[in-house]
């Protein structure tokens, strides 16, 4: 409190000249709830009125143009059916075509001004997508027609300044997709989907051919199960990406994996490049000690076990100090295009961290917001993710944009369904991550299922989990399966469901209608949306249980969609280079190709997710939210793409 007060107070001149200079504001405009936060947060408490004369850094997202069309556009390049398949759009075209109409820009502009803002107090992004000012709280409230207050962290006790609802006036509502800071309290940052309590010591160590692969998972079992074979071709414009936050890749574990676990083995100085986004740091003895690195180590050592020749990009993402966050995906998407945060805009104070730093904090990343200058790659595979419920819708729908932007121009994003079947409990230190019967928020207590984000965006490809459903690989796969005994709350099921806020794409109201008309599980509207146009997810599956990975020297047996969502996206990496070698662009997004041949996967029918004190959702033949489609049999997909332009 007493570190918010004085920065406050330093700037009470600042707020001053701002008071002298406005414009008195129109007393006739009519306010309309915009965004409205449901329920109390649970790690924050409600303290005092924020001062009037306090400075916040307001930033007002305009809506852009043509949004309406984003499925049409994305399904014209992507659809197998399409006379346009596979001609991308470049990075130009996409900025052109989204960028706000400028009745937007200058009708918002209008209203600010004639509210007492100034015109030179006003900055725009690059593409006009973003409106910046310094305002005070009191001129927020009047702009806004709210109530700014103090929240107090219950844990940390950190403050932020936040209101409960806000409202847009009229004439503009139109033209805005959000303000802030606003109603926002958690900075949530992406959490790895992999269960500690599935990371199990192997004593013995080596490949043993198919005999074990219900023991330990190695790249034989995986050729085995999924028909791909060994790489043998490096396009340089076909490398792979992961990213990864506040967790670190220990490459003197890389040399032990491969001499141990790959065939042809991999040789020993063989490294991915490496991405530091915003002050991305490497591994060092710290972080092996503190044992964050697992999940990079899972990530990198089956992607490279697959894909080999080809090579691999780490993203590392955030400093790992920034309290706000550890970098969200917004901020990885800044840093992999300037259209993003200086063109498109997306951040969000309190949800995306800010750079440089504005906590007293001197070990943390001191330089600007990275915007644009990484490379993109063909495939991101993405192990993390965040709650649905937790987030303010206008959000999660402008960065969901996003990917689609990325998917019109040739990138395929995949990300990993969650460990919790259906309550999602891996986020955000919540004991139950489920959601409230009636306002859909977060509860500790609640009891309705909790989608995921952003596998809950329909343009991206969701990956769940599958395991063995004997000891060989000839019985095929079943839903991840591996409860906790002695904590519910530890249970390890395959993450999936049907989004609160997303609209069932077209390419997937076939598979989800028939789920719904001949597995429907039975349960009340308060339980999920049942209404039949929600995106569901997952999309596919993959192994996810017993996967091997070094870290720190020793062998483990890993678990978690985090190891589903990388087998995938390494073997779509191999069908890119299948495509480039024939003279052909990479895929793109593959969603509307997978559910137009669900002949192309392992369909897996037996399993369910519990979570939220039900059973969750079966599998069953076709489509279902549980394990998608199935597994990929890389043979059958080759032909297919083979065989697209």
């Amino acid at each position: 409190m007493v570190a918010i007060m004085r920065a406050s107070s330093i700037l009470v001149a600042v707020a001053t000249l701002f008071s002298a200079a406005a414009v008195a504001a129109p007393s006739n405009i009519k306010h309309l709830l915009h965004e409205k936060r449901d329920g109390n947060p649970h790690h924050w408490g409600k303290r005092s009125r924020a001062p009037s004369t306090g400075i916040l850094p307001i930033r007002i997202g305009l809506r852009q143009r043509n949004l309406e069309n984003a499925e049409e556009y994305i399904k014209d390049v992507s659809d197998p059916s399409s006379a346009n398949f596979g001609k991308h759009w470049s990075a130009e075209k996409v900025a052109n075509t989204f960028a706000p109409a400028r009745e937007t820009r200058d009708g918002v502009t209008d209203w600010l001004i004639s509210s007492g803002i100034n015109r030179d107090r006003i900055t725009y992004s690059t593409g006009q997508n973003w409106i910046h000012f310094d305002g005070t709280v009191e001129e927020a409230e009047r702009l806004l027609n709210t109530e700014y207050w103090y929240y107090q962290h219950k844990h940390n006790g950190g403050y932020r300044i936040a209101c409960d609802s806000y409202s847009l006036p009229e004439h503009v509502k139109e033209h805005i997709d959000f303000a802030m800071p606003t109603i926002q309290l958690d900075g949530l940052k992406p959490i790895a989907n992999l269960d500690p309590a599935r990371v199990e010591r192997i004593t013995s160590g080596g490949l043993t051919g198919l005999s074990n692969c219900s023991g330990l998972i190695t790249i034989e079992c995986l050729r085995a199960l999924y028909k791909f074979p060994a790489g043998n071709s490096s396009n340089p414009t076909n490398k792979m990406g992961i990213g990864e936050w506040a967790d670190y890749l220990y490459e003197p574990d890389l040399p032990i994996f491969f001499n141990n676990y790959t065939t042809p083995k991999i040789p020993n100085n063989t490294v991915p490049d490496f991405i530091s986004i915003d002050g991305g740091l490497r591994a060092n003895l710290t972080t092996v000690a503190q044992g964050s690195g697992v999940e990079s180590a899972l990530d990198f050592q089956v992607s490279y076990s697959i894909i080999w020749p080809q090579q691999l990009r780490l993203y590392q993402v955030g400093d790992g100090i920034n309290v706000d966050s550890v970098g969200t995906f917004n901020i990885f998407l800044d840093a992999l295009d300037e259209s993003f945060c200086t063109y498109a805009g997306g951040d969000a104070p309190y949800l995306d961290p800010q750079y440089p730093d504005p906590n007293d904090n001197e070990m943390g990343y001191q330089g600007q917001l990275q915007c644009g200058g990484s490379p993109t790659s063909n495939v991101f595979s993405f192990s993390y993710g965040q709650i649905e419920g937790a987030l303010p819708r206008f959000y999660q729908q402008r960065q969901c944009h996003e990917w689609m932007k990325l998917g019109l121009q040739g990138v395929s994003v995949l990300f990993a369904s969650g460990d919790s079947g259906v309550a999602n409990r891996y986020n955000a230190g919540y004991p139950n991550s489920c959601l409230n019967d009636e306002n859909l928020y977060v509860d500790n207590n609640g009891t309705r299922f909790s989608p995921s984000f952003p596998v809950n965006c329909p343009y991206v490809t969701a990956v769940g989990a599958t395991f063995l459903k004997n000891s060989s690989i000839a019985g095929g796969e079943v839903a991840v399966a591996d409860p906790d005994p002695s904590n519910q709350f530890l249970d390890f099921y395959s993450g999936g469901g049907f989004s609160n806020v997303f609209e069932l794409p077209s390419y997937q109201a076939d598979a989800v209608n028939n789920y719904l008309k001949n597995y429907n599980p039975g349960y009340g509207p308060n339980v999920y949306n049942q209404s039949g146009n929600a995106r569901g997810f997952p999309d596919v599956a993959a192994i996810g249980l017993k996967v091997v990975t070094v870290f720190n020297g020793k062998t483990l047996a890993v678990g978690g969609t985090s190891a589903s969502c990388p087998i995938v996206a390494s073997i779509v990496t191999l069908l890119n280079e299948r495509r480039l070698a024939a003279g052909k662009g990479p895929i793109g997004f593959l969603n509307p190709v997978f559910y137009a041949h669900p002949e192309a996967f392992n369909d897996v029918t037996e399993g369910s997710n519990p979570g939220c004190y039900t059973n969750g959702f079966q599998a069953a033949p076709g489509w279902d939210p549980v394990t998608g489609l199935g597994s990929p049999n890389f043979e059958k997909l080759l032909d297919i793409f083979l065989s697209l332009p």
